[in-house]
């Protein structure tokens, strides 16, 4: 495998049309310090045929025709960056940028096997209580990757997983004292796809890593503490049992999804006494009764793989078009139900360089009229080629969370390594604004940056070592 630095998922860039340009047919914006925020002056915008440099302010301006473009950007002392954008006919582009400087020079930690370890999504919601309903139980999923040691990370290697401060979810949720009310007939402290607050991970779908789905863990340490970004202790074993590595992992879920900002302080009961009056339901009857429901039961939802009932809306599409206009279209408003303005489970790269929720996935209308048009929710979603360059898109019809690198510079790696190995999950891409993120890049790597180097997955000279610093996607 040769390892270098991917280009692309470093710009916070926003293609906007200006509603009263000051010229037509162009580009223009700010560049700055993704750390700092500081106005960066010299850089060098590019469309490939024509190019501007930045005033002493940041600014820019470069003539382009209407059509699609992939821009770069160059300065001195950062990382080269690139992004896609459409120039309109009679309307001009704003394109603002936030550079990562590059990459520091420092030797990389001594270690014989790598641990690459994420979270799926970056975040997973969760409940305080299920008294009333579950929107959604405790489920939360790790994959690793390993590399290095002389042993194919394909066989011969076995990945635990524990947790020193969460050892019972029982102490802080009342989730399994309702499960068998949702249809779920759990023991304590055993989660949906059959997964512990400990154990062995299984080989994924792909043959190439190890996953643990469905993790019941909770926002909460056995003393109380409330901390969505807790951490999984790994172990890794070789073929004859003996540790040959350990690593932590952040394993981030909130309760967060606060109902209360509009609903008052008794949320659940003014919901179900809302849902009731408006769909001749039962939901609080049955909860008082000790048999709450879960929305999953009529209404489907893909990320528990529920069909629902016939003619009933998704629960994304219900959920959206009914606060449609209640919550502002920010990152603030998404937060109101999303986890949160304590969590800050936007806090990957994209937030950093100055993206929000609605930059990716569109206004709350455009969630719920999508869905209308014919998407499927957790199923199509945002994509990285969405915004950056075929270099690094996604795989063909495939999620970020699922993609795999399949261009690296001589085939040599294609198929084998997960975006998200070296890049992080959704909405918690390196290098992230929360530092629990980066336990694996600062082990195995010595810095927070997303995995760059070479020498992280291959001794010094293999032959590999020498190409850090190039491209890795060709």
């Amino acid at each position: 495998m040769r390892k270098a630095p991917l280009v692309a998922a470093l710009a916070g860039v926003f293609c906007l049309a200006l509603a009263a340009p000051a010229f037509a047919n162009g580009i223009t914006g700010t560049v700055r310090d993704i750390d700092t925020k500081a106005a960066i002056p010299g850089a060098v915008v590019s469309n490939g045929r024509t190019s501007a440099k930045t005033n002493s302010s940041g600014a820019y301006t470069l003539n382009a025709a209407a059509g699609k473009y992939t821009l770069t950007i160059t300065k001195s002392g950062y990382l080269k960056t690139s992004q896609v954008c459409a120039v309109t006919a009679a309307a001009a582009t704003k394109v603002d940028w936030a550079l990562t400087r590059s990459y520091p020079s420092h030797a990389v930690p001594a270690h014989d096997v790598t641990v690459l370890a994420w979270n799926d999504l970056g975040m997973h919601c969760d409940q305080d209580s299920y008294k009333y309903f579950s929107v959604l139980p405790p489920y939360n999923t790790l994959h690793v990757q390993l590399f290095g040691g002389g042993e194919d990370a394909s066989r011969g290697y076995s990945v635990s997983y524990a947790f020193a401060k969460k050892t019972d979810s029982t102490l802080h949720t009342d989730f399994w004292k309702y499960a068998s009310s949702f249809g779920w007939n759990l023991p304590k402290n055993v989660g949906l796809a059959g997964e512990g607050l400990s154990g062995t991970m299984k080989r994924d779908a792909k043959g190439i890593g190890f996953v643990a789905e469905g993790i019941p863990v909770t926002p909460y340490d056995d003393d109380g503490t409330w901390d969505p970004y807790g951490q999984a202790t790994l172990t890794v074993r070789n073929g004859g049992g003996s540790v040959v590595a350990t690593t932590n992992v952040v394993v981030p879920v909130s309760t967060e999804m606060d109902c209360s900002n509009c609903h008052g302080a008794n949320a659940p009961v003014d919901i179900l006494t809302k849902h009731d009056a408006a769909n001749d339901t039962t939901l609080l009857a049955d909860a008082n009764a000790g048999h709450p429901h879960s929305c999953s039961e009529c209404h489907s939802d893909n990320a528990l793989g529920a069909a629902g009932k016939p003619g009933v809306e998704s629960l994304s599409y219900a959920m959206h078009k009914r606060h449609d206009g209640k919550v502002a279209n920010t990152t603030e408003g998404c937060y109101n139900c999303h986890p949160g303005p304590k969590t800050q489970c936007l806090r990957g790269i994209m937030a950093r360089a100055g993206k929000g929720c609605v930059d990716c996935h569109g206004t709350v209308n455009k969630l719920w009229t999508s869905v209308a048009a014919g998407r499927q929710p957790w199923l199509n979603e945002p994509k990285c080629a969405d915004c950056h360059d075929a270099k690094h898109a996604e795989n063909s019809n495939t999620l970020y969370r699922n993609s795999v690198l399949n261009n690296s510079l001589e085939g040599d790696m294609n198929g084998r390594i997960y975006c998200e190995a070296c890049h992080n999950g959704t909405h918690a891409e390196y290098t992230t604004a929360n530092s629990a993120d980066a336990v694996v890049t600062k082990t195995y790597q010595g810095d927070n940056y997303w995995i760059y180097n070479c020498a992280v997955c291959h001794k010094s000279g293999d032959g590999e070592t020498a190409f850090r610093g190039q491209a890795m996607h060709r």
